[in-house]
């Protein structure tokens, strides 16, 4: 699966890149494993959008599954990210 590109520091709030540190920030408190769905949330910093792969992941259905609002907030960046228009190749 391909991954989109977006021009984070054109789309990208202040407030959403607390969002995800937060979220990241809680990930620590989950007793599965989230290495890889925190590599991929690091990844929204450099314009990578690995929604698609983090909406299918077994990490979010674990953390999902262990802490309901945390999968949840997961679930609202990743939609957040989704609205960024994808960088054009130059």
């Amino acid at each position: 699966m391909e991954i989109r590109r977006f021009d984070r520091h054109e789309n990208m709030s202040s407030e959403t890149l607390s969002k995800i540190l937060n979220i990241i920030g809680d990930l620590v408190d989950i007793e599965a494993p989230t290495r890889q769905l925190e590599n991929m949330l690091y990844g929204f910093f450099d314009g990578y959008d690995y929604t698609q792969q983090i909406i299918f992941s077994k990490d979010l259905a674990n953390v999902t599954h262990e802490n309901p609002s945390l999968g949840a907030k997961i679930s609202e960046i990743c939609g957040v990210i989704e609205s960024y228009p994808t960088l054009q190749a130059a």
